[in-house]
């Protein structure tokens, strides 16, 4: 494509549900151009729509240094989402391209669906759920979140607000962060464990925790072993932090009681947790709402609109 646009969008159902992301780029004075496939774009399709492009709003397609040196313009990725792993981040900066996120949008999304997932266990309704469609009336015993003990790995945004919530089923917490803000612990009234203690303590265990070269997180046979018997683990952060053999042995076992994962490694996922009535999917769709997926497009380009301006204002005559 030879036609020059300023703009990127490469979200595959981009203004689906409001027309505003679409206003703001409409009335920017910038040119723009959408994601024409209707599926996650590849990098060479990345290339060929944006060669031109100053400026990317960005799903959770790849970008690789190869791909970065094919876009020669580009100043600025602008991130609908709070991950940032698709981005090769160090060559991003050492090009002086941008990359902005939206980590604040997705919160309330995350933190709700983690909490269904904890209710979902501990009333075991997939279970209960699949007996009445087949007809099958079978009262199952379940558990009360109230009085549990919920082990929170990663206190950001996401993980403060499950405590939030949880709390305020009268649910204990607990919580392991590597930079924690114990003023608003003290206030939570929550404790902030090592990793060991929380992994013996916890009656449930749900991780929202950042990539971190300095403080690694993996959850093998050698930490499901050191869980407190019975536990339901949740994790909805990255893939990468729990083996899912080992999960599907410590479940198979009755080490855990129940587990529900929304991020794996390969995706689509087809693996062997698939085949556990014990163990709630859903694929990868934390964030997907409705109004969470509008505020992050708009958040997204009005991040993207706000650099492409500052960069504009400081070149010479103003031009990109």
């Amino acid at each position: 494509m030879d036609e020059r646009v300023d703009i990127l969008v490469t979200l595959s159902t981009f203004g689906a549900d409001s027309h505003e992301p679409f206003r703001l780029l409409q009335e920017s004075g910038f040119t723009f151009r959408t994601n024409p496939y209707g599926r996650r774009l590849e990098p060479h399709e990345v290339v060929e729509l944006g060669r031109s492009c100053r400026g990317v709003v960005a799903g959770v397609e790849q970008y690789s240094a190869q791909t970065l040196s094919q876009l020669p313009n580009l100043c600025c990725i602008s991130r609908a989402g709070v991950g940032i792993d698709s981005i090769d981040v160090a060559e991003a900066n050492r090009r002086g391209i941008a990359v902005l996120n939206t980590p604040d949008e997705p919160t309330n999304a995350v933190a709700e669906l983690t909490l269904a997932m904890m209710l979902a266990l501990l009333r075991q309704l997939p279970k209960v759920d699949s007996l009445m469609h087949r007809r099958k009336w079978e009262r199952v015993t379940g558990h009360l979140l109230a009085g549990k003990t919920v082990g929170i790995i990663g206190l950001g945004r996401t993980g403060r607000r499950v405590a939030e919530l949880v709390q305020a089923f009268g649910a204990i917490v607990i919580g392991v962060d590597p930079y924690p803000d114990r003023d608003w612990a003290g206030v939570r009234r929550i404790d902030l464990v090592d990793l060991p203690t929380l992994l013996a303590h916890a009656d449930i265990v749900s991780i929202h925790a950042s990539v971190s070269n300095e403080f690694p997180l993996r959850f093998g046979a050698a930490e499901f072993g050191r869980l407190k018997r019975g536990a339901w683990l949740i994790n909805m952060a990255r893939a990468d932090f729990v083996d899912d053999r080992a999960l599907q042995e410590a479940v198979e076992s009755g080490r855990l009681s129940g587990a529900a994962l929304d991020v794996f490694a390969e995706e689509p996922y087809g693996g062997p947790l698939c085949d556990s009535d014990r163990v709630i999917l859903s694929p990868h769709q934390a964030t997907l709402t409705v109004e969470t997926r509008v505020a992050m497009e708009v958040r997204a380009v009005t991040n993207l609109l706000e650099h492409l301006r500052t960069v504009q204002a400081s070149s010479p005559a103003g031009k990109l």
